[in-house]
Parts: C-alpha cells; sequence; structure tokens
C-alpha cells in the first residue's frame, strides 16, 4: 500500500515547493496507530527556529498531534479509526501534516481530542 503525504508550508519561502507532496510504502496490514507512526517518522517536517513547532496529521478525521520537543506523536484516540475509514483512494492512503505554528501542543491535542465531527444521539 501506498501513503500519500502533504504538509503545509512554514514560511513564505517554504511555499514554492507546496503542498509538499511526497509517497511512501506502507505495509497493507498496517494499524492506523503503527501507520501515524511510520508517516510521523519519514515525514521530513521542517524543523522550526526555536524548536516549538506543533503539527497534526490527518486523514478525514484528525488522528495524531506531533510537536518538535516531544519525541513522538500522541495519537488522539484510544479507538482510532479502521483504515478504511481514512481518505483511501486506489490503494493509496492520503494524510496531511496541518501546521499550528508554535502554539502549545498540549492544548492543540487537548481541542483536537475532545473534537466532535458528528452530532450524538
Amino acid at each position: 500500500m501506498k501513503a500519500y503525504l502533504t504538509r503545509d508550508s512554514v514560511a513564505a519561502g517554504d511555499d514554492a515547493d507546496a503542498p509538499h507532496a511526497r509517497e511512501i510504502d506502507v505495509p497493507d496490514d498496517v494499524t492506523v496507530t503503527e501507520l501515524v507512526q511510520l508517516v510521523w517518522r519519514d515525514a521530513r517536517l521542517p524543523s522550526i527556529s526555536g524548536g516549538q513547532a506543533t503539527w497534526t496529521l490527518s486523514s478525514i478525521v484528525p488522528l495524531a498531534v506531533g510537536a518538535q520537543q516531544w519525541g513522538a506523536p500522541r495519537i488522539l484516540s484510544s479507538f482510532p479509526p479502521k483504515l478504511a475509514e481514512l481518505d483511501v483512494k486506489g490503494g493509496t492512503v492520503r494524510l496531511h501534516f496541518s501546521y499550528f505554528a508554535q502554539r502549545d501542543p498540549e492544548a492543540v491535542f487537548e481541542v483536537l481530542r475532545r473534537l466532535r465531527l458528528r452530532a450524538e444521539g
């Protein structure tokens, strides 16, 4: 299976290569949690002066938050969606990294963890 990755630009000079698309191979039997770990490790996210960049990874829904100062991303849900519930087209899962500048990653994590995309009941 393939993973198609895009990311936000971090500065005006970074826009020339937007949307910073790349494709990587991932195992066909990968779980969403494993997918997040794999793509984050291979994301090539830019380092930010000051070392405090915050990012989210999504594919239809927010999946994880990571920060330049953290060792690894944090999955947003105790029960992540199944791979088939993500943006998958032609055997390729499509994922996007959103840049939250130097916002507090704990605050971003908490807001997205509580985010509801559908009405309950």
